[in-house]
């Protein structure tokens, strides 16, 4: 290994290399509680010909390489699958490097956040459209296109971030640099569309997880940001799932254009006024959950309209307005206002000393994820003696549910389902137990979800996995899966293990 290091050392310079045992550990899990791979070298290389030479070498030396964008992936997608290979951190490559006004593309370094990119063009009065993930303020653009992210907003109107995709560069597994889109025309001299030129291959790397190829450079399209916009919260009635899906349903099939439309459990109202983490719903009367919606408009006349259309629909579902101010409970103008959109979508995290998420996030069709949440109520019953197991320990229950139900493109929501738990350091002891009861649940909730018939997008190390595992995938879909792979990658180096693609 020494003498790999020494190589390693020679393209990028001592400065952005170590295998120090506490740098390797800082870089040996994402955010679940149970998923963990020690790498042993991580490496910050500035371009794509640095990852180009790291990849070339890798291959010399049949050795796993893991790509790592922000780290926020929630299935232990940015870190080894089991001890070795080298995790390339891609902070360094974090530049705006073109904006293109007249044609509305901008071309950014993969590793630059959702945060950091929406920040400078909002001095030019534009913004990405879908605001990526709901870790945007850390969340690579790279990674958003590796997992078709939505979360962060505009999600409604705007889809998924890999909708606005234009071009990529991306670093083969053997060491290749390739451009997609309108750039595979090498007499191209900017980005400005993505389909043509034959294929769409841009899309062999969208929501990929990482296992075709690394991206190291981007190319979106933006959007001006509309002079206006309005935010409203309601609180749902009862049978506030079902409620919830019809307004949702209705919005679409009277195409009314909503920026964001979202259900809030009221499971989530009930638990974080109860331990005062929202003060805004701590005067709610009736601790049920939320629905509120956000609309973008040209004009005043514009947004008038589409707010009177929305206000029927809420006024005859029997939904009950909150006010306009966010001391009213308006959490849609704070979503929208303040930052909020990266702030508050995994509403239950770290509310308990030591809780952290176990999710399953996924899209399905509006009128099945009311049927999803009550079969995770269900669940959660017959698997309540495991349940009790970490409840015997910590004196606090795992809680199942969904946090944010949000409205995506099409006719479909995006959830984030499953369940808060406890790691296995609890007030100051080691419970080898909980790690292994959190992980014996969250594989039977994973695939308890998988055949409601949902689609994954984040999926990483265990969903991949796991799809594979139990058999989810058509055969000769995930055989060409694997010949594509295979080609790209004949050592099996890049991403190693996820969806049961093992090396040598």
């Amino acid at each position: 290994m020494s003498e790999l290091y020494h190589k390693l050392e020679n393209i990028v310079k001592k400065e952005h290399i170590s295998n120090d045992l506490l740098i390797r550990h800082s870089y040996s899990r994402n955010v679940d509680l149970v998923l963990q791979g020690v790498p042993d070298i991580v490496i910050r290389p500035k371009d794509e010909i640095e990852i180009s030479e790291i990849l070339k070498l890798a291959n010399e030396e049949n050795i796993a390489v893991i790509p790592r964008g922000g780290g926020d992936c929630e299935f232990g997608g940015s870190k080894p699958i089991g001890d070795e290979g080298i995790v390339i951190d891609l902070k360094r490559l974090n530049n705006v490097l073109n904006l293109d006004q007249d044609n509305l593309v901008v071309t950014v370094e993969a590793g630059i956040s959702w945060a950091k990119l929406n920040d400078y063009l909002c001095n030019f009065g534009l913004y990405t459209g879908c605001m990526g993930p709901g870790s945007g303020m850390t969340a690579s653009i790279g990674g958003g296109i590796s997992h078709h992210s939505v979360g962060g907003g505009g999600c409604a109107k705007y889809g998924a971030c890999t909708n606005q995709l234009v071009s990529l560069e991306v670093v083969l597994p053997t060491g290749e640099i390739i451009e997609t889109g309108s750039q595979a025309n090498k007499y191209s001299q900017y980005p400005f569309n993505r389909f043509g030129n034959g294929p769409d291959l841009t899309g062999l790397f969208c929501g990929d997880n990482g296992i075709y190829g690394i991206k190291t450079k981007v190319s979106l399209q933006i959007f001006p940001k509309p002079e206006y916009a309005a935010y409203k919260t309601f609180q749902l009635p009862r049978k506030e799932r079902q409620v919830s899906a019809q307004i949702m349903s209705e919005v679409r099939h009277r195409g009314i254009d909503v920026y964001d439309l979202m259900y809030i459990m009221d499971l989530l109202i009930r638990i974080v006024t109860q331990e005062k983490c929202y003060p805004l719903f701590e005067d709610l009367k009736k601790k049920r959950g939320i629905i509120f919606y956000t609309i973008e408009a040209n004009s005043e006349q514009e947004l008038q309209a589409k707010e009177n259309q929305l206000d029927k629909i809420m006024e005859k579902n029997k939904c009950e307005y909150l006010g306009s101010e966010i001391s009213d409970g308006n959490i849609a103008k704070w979503h929208y206002t303040e930052q909020g959109h990266w702030q508050f979508y995994h509403n239950l995290w770290g509310i308990y000393p030591s809780m952290q998420p176990l999710t399953a996030e996924c899209f399905t069709p509006v009128a099945n994820y009311p049927n999803i949440m009550d079969d995770i109520d269900q669940w959660d019953m017959e698997h309540n003696d495991d349940i009790r197991k970490i409840f015997d320990i910590t004196q606090i229950r795992p809680i199942a549910g969904s946090g944010p139900i949000l409205l995506i493109d099409g006719n479909n929501v995006e959830i984030t389902c499953g369940f808060t738990s406890f790691w296995s350091v609890y007030d100051g002891e080691v419970h080898p137990e909980i790690d292994e009861v959190n992980l014996r649940l969250w594989k039977s909730l994973l695939e308890r979800v998988t055949k409601k018939g949902v689609q994954w997008y984040m999926m990483g190390d265990l969903m991949s996995r796991l799809m594979v595992d139990i058999g989810a995938y058509d055969e000769e879909f995930y055989n060409l899966m694997k010949r594509t792979k295979k080609m790209l990658d004949p050592n099996m180096i890049l991403s190693r293990g996820k969806f049961n693609f093992w090396g040598k």
